[in-house]
């Protein structure tokens, strides 16, 4: 019973590091999320408001403010950053809001420069909600797909991969809604909708965050709704 007992720390301790995320390098975005930190010294943002989380799509939302009106919202999208960066930085820039509503974005780039599969990328999400849900039990989360831009037309079956798993981890964790924003940039066939992507054929344009925000806000909408009751306390 005595060398049971000893044991019990131990294995208390790796169950506890299990859910905790992986040991990223993250030091290439060192200094957009230092200046993010600056902001928030600055100009402290609203707690439990709407956190915009993951890459280059929401970084590059310039409207986002207009869009989003109406809500308490934080855009902390940064870099070309994948699930991993994300992940690595969470503890500065997503558990410090105490979010009501997060929606998250992220994926593409770790599908693209990484060649990581489709499981790897679901597991790594899975990891964030479970980190920002441990500590902000209201919280809910918008996951939206990752976007199958022509400029990445090669991964195109890796993302539906992704996007079946995203739509599990919707199913299976609490709190989380999956949402499809593919067919506000894309024509059911796949091919890009005229007009809707920047020159890069990788990210929306103006006219492609109309159409992704026509898609969200009501999503978006409903979760604000459904929290009421918790974050009235």
């Amino acid at each position: 019973m005595l060398r049971l007992l000893a044991w019990l720390p131990l294995l208390f301790l790796t169950a506890f590091a299990a859910d905790k995320p992986a040991a990223y390098s993250t030091e290439r975005f060192d200094k957009d999320i230092a200046a993010f930190e600056a902001a928030d010294k600055a100009n402290p943002p609203p707690q439990h408001g709407v956190l915009l989380s993951g890459a280059s799509t929401f970084r590059r939302w310039k409207n986002f403010a207009e869009d989003f009106k109406g809500y308490p919202v934080i855009n902390r999208g940064f870099g070309s950053s994948k699930t991993t960066d994300v992940l690595g930085y969470m503890d500065r820039i997503t558990l410090p809001y105490h979010p009501r509503v997060v929606l998250f974005h992220c994926g593409s780039n770790d599908l693209n420069y990484d060649k990581a599969t489709a499981t790897e990328v679901a597991d790594r999400v899975r990891t964030y909600w479970r980190r920002v849900k441990a500590e902000n039990p209201d919280c809910v989360m918008i996951l939206l797909s990752v976007t199958r831009a022509p400029s990445r037309r090669a991964i195109w079956d890796e993302m539906k991969k992704t996007d079946a798993l995203f739509q599990q981890i919707a199913k299976t964790e609490k709190g989380v809604s999956y949402l499809d924003i593919n067919p506000a940039l894309n024509l059911p066939d796949g091919e890009p909708r005229p007009g809707v992507y920047a020159s890069d054929n990788l990210h929306p344009n103006e006219k492609g965050y109309e159409g992704i925000i026509a898609i969200l806000r009501p999503a978006l909408d409903q979760a604000w709704k459904d929290t009421a009751p918790a974050f009235a306390k």
